[in-house]
C-alpha cells in the first residue's frame, strides 16, 4: 500500500528530527553545565555574600570609601571597586573575576543601595 509506505518514511524522517533535536540540546546542556563550572564562587566572596548585614557592609564601605579603617577583606574590596563601578556588562565574556565582583556588586545594589551610592560617588 503507497500511503502506509509513505506514512512510514514520514514517521522515520519524525523520528530523526526528534533524535537531532533531542542530541543538540543536550549537547547545549553540556555546554551550559561546563561553562557554568569553569567559575566557581571563592570562598571569600562567598564569605561576603553569606555575611551581608548592615554592620559589615558599613565598615566595609567604610574602607573602600576612605573613610574607616581595612582590614584584609577591605582592602581586597578597595582593591576591586574602581573596576566595580566602571566596569559595563560583559554577557558570556566575562572573566570569573568579575562575575565575582558582579556578585558581591548586585547584592550590595539590592540590598543597600546608599552604600553602592557612596562607592560609585568615590569612583566615578
Amino acid at each position: 500500500n503507497p500511503l502506509a509506505i509513505i506514512s512510514i518514511e514520514a514517521n522515520k524522517q519524525t523520528y530523526r528530527f526528534i533524535k537531532m533535536m533531542a542530541k543538540g540540546f543536550l549537547l547545549l546542556l553540556i555546554i551550559a553545565y561546563t561553562s557554568a563550572m569553569k567559575c566557581s564562587v571563592d570562598s571569600e566572596v562567598r564569605f561576603i555574600l553569606n555575611n551581608f548585614n548592615r554592620g559589615a557592609v558599613t565598615r566595609n564601605v567604610d574602607c573602600v570609601v576612605g573613610s574607616g579603617p581595612c582590614d584584609n577583606l577591605g582592602n581586597r574590596l578597595k582593591a576591586e571597586a574602581p573596576n566595580a563601578v566602571r566596569q559595563g556588562r560583559c554577557g558570556s565574556s566575562c572573566t570569573c573575576d568579575q562575575i565575582q565582583v558582579r556578585l558581591v556588586v548586585n547584592k550590595l545594589k539590592r540590598e543597600y543601595p546608599g552604600q553602592w551610592t557612596r562607592v560609585v560617588n568615590r569612583f566615578s
